[in-house]
């Protein structure tokens, strides 16, 4: 029905905007801009209508339209075009037509020069008859005729006649005249606006006088070839189209200063003009805040001389207000070359903004596109992304989509173009918690071996898909991609599909040599499968074959240590510091007998066992059988352990340690062996002759305890130089330096003896200061203590009022004095003088008193006697108070 135009304007812009530049053909590549409205063929009973008739004008109603023929004859249609009735009311051309009264009265006026008001819901039928043809003819939008039955009518006899009930019948008034024909006239609330071949003037009704005049563009073209078009946006405002001429008057009321009587109290302001390039006037009408224009292409550029020139393809261009074209659509209608300006309508009803092309031999009504059509438009240029855009939230507004249906017909045209990433990532979002759909799709993934792009996008919970589903997809990685494998097995809860299954195709794999035994991925995916099935035994092997250290976890969790007795050494090959510590730790589950044979052949990893079994568990009875080939294991593979093993052990052979160690050459360890033997004299001798460390030699020497083994030293030693002058660096604290002295034979030469003689001397002198600042110090502290001592003694001790003796019960300060005085002890206990056993010791010198002293009082010395249990220890002591 159209086809759309893009703005030069618009394209500038765009193309500047986005950069395009020309392709090697020299076609401008450029983006085709959507149109604003649809357009559609009104067909049924026009179609036929049409065939016999020509169409010359119609009136739009929201409840039906009026077609008005060149035959004269009237047709009342519904909206789509079926016809409800028909009125043959002229003799020759139907000029306009005019609904009023709420659509309740249809006015007619033609050629003829009859006007005919025609009833629509009753038989009431009013003519009128002029002898000049009617070319414009407007109801009172009001229009009742029991009233004032208004309506005004003018054409070529060059008057416009006002028309009202009179009390003696129909009144005529004119209102104007003597300017040529009128042309148009079109009436709104109370002002009706006309135009002739001057200009466009409007009429007040209400205040019966005429308020502007608005003048015909100056050089424009004969207005009976280029029409005057008026329209009526509002009961303000009234848009003007001539020949190439646009006006929008706006009706505005003068305030009472600005009023003077004998003028009009109503004014017009244009507030937008322009005009239009390449094309006429055939109609115009509002469209929001834009214009919508029937355009009659000027068609000079392309004129051949020809006698008969053919007119273009009309077009419905969309303006603003200010002129700049925003859209344009070249229209299909029949039979447009031989039609000119004057052969088309534009007529519109505007609380629906539906807006009806009217030419001779077609009728096209256009209407806003709705989302549907934006998302059908969107479909046809394979922009799947908005058109889900554009449905997405308004789907109640959807009639011939949803998106749904847009989304699949998305996911198939990018599977079809090979985009299956992108085809995969839309899925959850068309797809969602659809089962049946999930399904359907996932196989035509897997038909185009794509089920790497889908896998990451399959739903594994709400919803839930079939186990079948999910078993296909993990038996295509098995064979095409053993990571995708992998990697769905880790992720997919194992409750999806029947782990029985896989593990089965699996198996059969590996027997059919189909998946190698290096595919760690496979395993380690079969290991996981065997978890989920709880066959631990059959991931434990897995697991070794693959040197995972998992396998200590999936030990300790599950218990295996039955199923690993016997897979000792591959156990220790994986991790050997982690295997020894869960062997070592579990001997009481596994035999020590069979760790010890099956590591035989490992000789390193062996030692490692028993070493962290000796030094660690401090297993020693147990490894007792085995403490020979430690001493052996240690020789040949860790000699810095040997000695440590040596002198902790009790349980090895020291004759065929010390064979061990003899072949070895391990001076050291023969050294300790020997002397654990008894043999300290060979041993020494060892130790000087081989070891040859004069430090170690003493300190040696200084562990046995033997008096006459530092005699063997030093003649073991005196002939040997270097041996003295160690000797006399470090023996000086352990024997007496004189001794060594006197045995070193004359004329021999001492590297450094001035310097060892010195160090003795100093050694001397500081061991003699040593212990004398030892002495005074503890001089010091025996002062310092026995004040303490004395000033304790001296400290008062507390008694109760309520005390009472310790061995007579009674009351220490009982009233009667038989009992004497009392007697305190540092131990607290409190006695009568007369009942303590008195044992009389004469003192040198007094000691520390307690309780109340006097000085006159014997000093006397008393023992508490139920604290005194060994007469010849006296630890408390206490004078008499």
């Amino acid at each position: 029905m159209s086809h759309p135009k893009k703005n030069k304007k618009d394209e500038s812009e765009e193309s500047s905007q986005t950069g395009e530049s020309e392709s090697d053909d020299g076609v401008e590549s450029e983006e085709e801009e959507e149109p604003k409205l649809k357009y559609q063929r009104l067909g049924s009973s026009v179609v036929e209508i049409l065939k016999k008739d020509a169409a010359s004008c119609l009136a739009v109603h929201p409840k039906f339209l009026a077609l008005g023929t060149h035959w004269g004859v009237v047709y009342i249609l519904d909206i789509i075009g079926n016809e409800s009735s028909r009125f043959h009311l002229h003799q020759s051309v139907v000029n306009e037509l005019s609904i009023g009264g709420d659509g309740e009265y249809l006015a007619s006026c033609g050629d003829d020069g009859n006007v005919v008001i025609n009833g629509l819901c009753s038989n009431e039928t009013f003519e009128f008859q002029y002898n000049r043809p009617v070319l414009s003819i407007a109801l009172d939008p009001v229009f009742n005729p029991k009233t004032k039955k208004q309506f005004v009518f003018g054409g070529k006899a060059g008057q416009l006649v006002f028309n009202q009930k009179g009390f003696w019948g129909d009144k005529k008034t004119i209102l104007h005249s003597g300017e040529g024909p009128i042309y148009t006239v079109k009436w709104c609330g109370s002002l009706i606006a006309w135009a002739n071949d001057i200009g466009v003037k409007i009429y007040d009704c209400e205040t019966q006088e005429r308020i502007t005049y608005i003048d015909r563009p100056r050089g424009s073209p004969r207005p009976d070839l280029y029409r005057c078009i008026l329209c009526w946006e509002s009961e303000t405002q009234l848009i003007i189209g001539w020949a190439n001429s646009v006006k929008i008057g706006l009706v505005a009321t003068k305030s009472r200063d600005e009023h003077v009587n004998g003028f009009p109290s109503k004014y017009v302001q244009i507030v937008s003009i322009f005009e239009t390039e390449g094309y006429f006037i055939s109609g115009i009408a509002p469209f929001g805040e834009d214009l919508v224009i029937l355009a009659f292409l000027d068609d000079d550029e392309e004129d051949d001389g020809s006698d008969e020139k053919k007119s273009l393809r009309p077009e419905l261009r969309i303006v603003s207000r200010k002129g700049d074209e925003i859209s344009s659509d070249a229209l299909a209608i029949h039979g447009f070359e031989y039609y000119k300006a004057s052969d088309y309508r534009l007529d519109h009803m505007a609380n629906e903004a539906l807006f009806y092309i009217v030419s001779p031999k077609d009728i096209v009504f256009a209407k806003p596109r709705d989302r549907d059509d934006h998302i059908a438009w969107l479909l046809e240029r394979s922009k799947f992304e908005k058109a889900l855009e554009a449905a997405e939230g308004h789907e109640r507004e959807l009639r011939d989509h949803n998106v749904l249906n847009i989304g699949e017909r998305y996911i198939a045209y990018l599977s079809d173009h090979e985009n299956y990433e992108k085809a995969a990532e839309m899925c959850p979002k068309i797809l969602k918690r659809d089962t049946q759909l999930w399904e359907k799709w996932i196989f035509k993934f897997f038909k185009n071996k794509q089920l790497n792009a889908i896998s990451p996008y399959i739903p594994i919970g709400n919803p839930t898909l079939g186990p079948t589903i999910y078993e296909m997809v993990l038996n295509y990685f098995l064979l095409n991609d053993p990571e995708a494998f992998l990697r769905t097995v880790t992720e997919w809860p194992p409750n999806l599909y029947k782990i029985e299954n896989i593990i089965n195709v699996v198996e059969d794999q590996y027997k059919q040599k189909k998946i190698t035994p290096d595919n760690d991925a496979v395993l380690i995916a079969l290991a996981k499968l065997y978890i989920y099935n709880q066959q631990y035994v059959k991931t434990l092997g897995v697991y070794l074959s693959l040197n995972s250290k998992n396998v200590f976890k999936l030990i300790l969790e599950h218990n295996l240590y039955d199923a690993i007795s016997d897979k000792v050494l591959p156990l220790m090959r994986v991790d050997p510091d982690e295997a020894v510590v869960l062997l070592g730790d579990n001997l009481n589950r596994i035999s020590l007998d069979k760790i010890v044979e099956q590591l035989q052949p490992e000789p390193k990893l062996l030692l490692k066992f028993l070493h962290y079994c000796f030094t660690v568990k401090k297993e020693g009875q147990m490894l007792k059988p085995y403490h020979d080939l430690q001493v052996e294991l240690y020789a040949n593979h860790d000699l810095d352990a040997l000695g440590d093993f040596l002198e902790k052990s009790n349980f090895y052979n020291l004759d065929r340690a010390l064979n061990i160690c003899r072949e070895k050459n391990l001076w050291k360890e023969i050294v300790f062996i020997l002397a654990r033997m008894g043999n300290t004299q060979e041993a020494l001798t060892v130790m000087i002759e081989r070891v040859g460390d004069v430090k170690k030699a003493i300190d040696f020497v200084d562990k046995q305890n033997d008096s006459d083994l530092w005699d063997e030293l030093i003649k073991k030693s005196i002939r040997n130089p270097q041996f003295v002058s160690g000797l006399l660096e470090n023996v000086g604290t352990h024997i007496n330096p004189l001794k060594l002295i006197r045995e070193i034979p004359k004329g021999m030469e001492i590297i450094g003896l001035r310097d060892r003689l010195v160090k003795i001397l100093f050694d001397y002198n500081l061991q003699t200061s040593l212990r004398e600042g030892c002495k005074d110090v503890l001089k010091a502290d025996c002062v310092k203590l026995g004040r303490k001592l004395y000033d304790g003694n001296r400290r008062g001790l507390k008694v109760s009022e309520n005390a009472r003796c310790s061995t007579c019960n009674n009351s220490i300060f009982s009233k009667q004095r038989e009992k004497g005085r009392m007697i305190v002890f540092f131990c607290h206990h409190v006695f009568h003088e007369n009942c303590v056993v008195q044992q009389q010791v004469v003192k040198p010198k007094p000691t520390g008193a307690a309780g109340l002293s006097n000085s006159t009082f014997p000093k006397t010395t008393y023992y508490c006697p139920i604290c005194r249990q060994d007469a010849q220890e006296k630890r408390f002591g206490a004078k008499r108070t």
